[in-house]
């Protein structure tokens, strides 16, 4: 069975003196959220990403601005547009990810099931291709 590439993750969009989006475990990220980071000012135009991981789970969510997400599973390649708070997109281990046409508005709200850790990360995209096209 072929695991779909790109997963949606929606979160309640409440409307006060202005709008309240959360997200919360179990119901909306389904792992424990052990980092939470942002990129914010981004230079335009410049690439990001560009990387996967071996183990971390993320969630992204653009909260301001847009970025074009380019995701790749070694069989599978596809291209969303983030462009809206309440809705972010899952990426698995073994994902490659890069994050495109993001302007110097974008904020960008990253939540991982995994702390930091440099060799979790896969760099080489030749190295990717052959890791995630032996284990899927």
């Amino acid at each position: 069975m072929v695991k779909k590439l790109v997963k949606f993750v929606k979160v309640p969009k409440i409307k006060d003196d202005g709008f309240l989006c959360f997200a919360q475990n179990p119901d909306q990220i389904p792992f424990e959220i052990k980092r939470v980071y942002y990129i914010t000012s981004p230079v335009a135009g410049l690439p990001r990403g560009k990387h996967a991981h071996k183990k971390t789970r993320q969630v992204l969510f653009c909260l301001k601005g847009k970025v074009r997400m380019v995701l790749n599973n070694g069989r599978k390649k596809s291209e969303i547009v983030l462009s809206s708070p309440e809705k972010g997109i899952m990426i698995e281990p073994k994902t490659w990810h890069e994050m495109l046409d993001m302007n110097e508005n974008t904020v960008l709200l990253v939540l991982a099931s995994k702390r930091y850790d440099p060799k979790d990360y896969i760099r080489n995209y030749d190295e990717f291709l052959r890791i995630a096209r032996t284990h899927t």
